[in-house]
């Protein structure tokens, strides 16, 4: 994790996380590592994620402790990390990206309610140039038609690197995959709209 420059001792660095599931395959390429960071400044109607909207529903606990007792993830392709609003716990989110880049490779997507130019902070701007790809802006559910990765059609797609791996994302049919965890069963992916492709 030496290459993250972060005001916070990496030992000292506290992550709220709603849930990390593996493998995830209905959220990018591949074989994906899901992470879902808890706590939203934005407040957006209609939120697609609103259990993940209020930070203290979750404890910080220290990121270091997550990732030591991260089992190893076999034929992992990425990492997409969403929530929650990934860019309020910066920090956090540069280190996590380091460590998993240094594992698995640079295939990260991250999922922000913020536009680019936006982006609250310098370390915020940092995850986001780092990131292979990321869906910036608020999610509009009256520009939900239902396709694609993006959850509506106001986000946008921005893409650094792996441009063949994203190069249907904003056209993609989207699936819900079933997770059993803890003795519930979750769904992962963007949800279809309701009612349908309209």
């Amino acid at each position: 994790m030496r290459d993250v420059l972060v005001k916070t001792d990496v030992k000292e660095l506290k992550i709220r996380l709603h849930r990390m599931i593996y493998p995830v395959e209905s959220l990018g390429y591949g074989r994906r590592l899901g992470s879902w960071m808890q706590g939203c400044s934005k407040h957006c109607p209609c939120c697609i994620s609103p259990e993940m909207k209020r930070a203290e529903q979750v404890p910080a606990v220290p990121l270091w402790r997550v990732l030591e007792q991260m089992p190893p993830l076999p034929q992992c392709d990425g990492m997409t990390i969403s929530g929650g609003e990934p860019m309020d716990q910066p920090e956090a989110l540069l280190v996590l990206m380091d460590w998993f880049s240094h594992r698995y490779g640079d295939d990260i997507l991250i999922y922000t309610g913020y536009e680019m130019d936006q982006l609250p902070s310098q370390y915020a701007r940092m995850a986001a140039q780092r990131a292979a790809a990321v869906v910036a802006g608020p999610y509009q559910r009256e520009l939900d038609f239902g396709v694609g990765l993006c959850g509506s059609e106001n986000q946008h797609l921005v893409v650094h690197r792996h441009q063949e791996r994203y190069q249907d994302f904003e056209h993609r049919q989207r699936t819900l995959q079933p997770v059993k965890r803890a003795g519930r069963l979750l769904l992962v992916g963007i949800p279809p709209r309701e009612g349908g492709v309209r």
